[in-house]
């Protein structure tokens, strides 16, 4: 489940970093990356914390480490997490970069439901 929620998530990042927008994995390399938790580059990702937890009570994790930890967040994909809890943190993300104005391309949900559904 795990594995099948992380890709999910990658695929949703990968559609929205199209166009140079800047937002990508941290880790470059889907081997290396962790099954549980993704972190992110997105830029204005502070802002995008702070919509989301006012807006829509979804609450992202901070980019602990990060170098630059304002444009950088965590979405966990692990415990009890299932796949409408994922696709509704992905709508949500989406939801709140659209109201911020942050720059990200298109189809992130529909690849990340596409991976969920085993089509991909």
């Amino acid at each position: 489940r795990h594995e099948g929620l992380a890709r999910a998530t990658w695929a949703a990042l990968e559609a929205w970093g199209q166009g140079g927008t800047g937002i990508a994995p941290v880790q470059g390399v889907p081997a290396a990356r962790a099954r549980a938790v993704t972190a992110a580059i997105l830029p204005g990702a502070a802002r995008l914390r702070a919509w989301t937890a006012s807006e829509a009570g979804v609450t992202l994790g901070i980019g602990l480490g990060a170098a630059d930890p304002d444009n950088a967040l965590r979405i966990a994909h692990m415990g009890y997490a299932n796949a409408p809890q994922l696709l509704g943190t992905l709508a949500v993300i989406e939801a709140g970069m659209t109201a911020l104005g942050i720059p990200h391309g298109p189809g992130a949900l529909d690849a990340a439901a596409r991976v969920i559904s085993g089509a991909s």
